[in-house]
């Protein structure tokens, strides 16, 4: 698997690095579950980051933890 098919994660709190996350692009259901162990969730932020095709590295910008899982994971009914 290239670098081109994972997007890393840094999860922080205040500023400081205090987890990770790795995404397999390839994998069809991908466990967001596990980021709910940072709680409260609004409390951190969570930034992707990763390698390209041509393996130059790229950072898009931190988002609330919370905004994100509420994007990802499913809704409940």
């Amino acid at each position: 698997m290239t670098s081109a098919n994972v997007i890393e994660y840094r999860i922080e709190k205040d500023g400081e690095e205090v987890g990770h996350f790795r995404k397999h692009l390839l994998c069809k259901l991908p466990e967001y579950s596990d980021l709910l162990r940072y709680q409260p969730t609004n409390e951190y932020t969570i930034t992707p980051y990763g390698y390209d095709e041509e393996d130059e590295y790229w950072e898009d910008e931190p988002e609330n933890l919370e905004t994100f899982l509420s994007k990802v994971l499913p809704k409940k009914r």
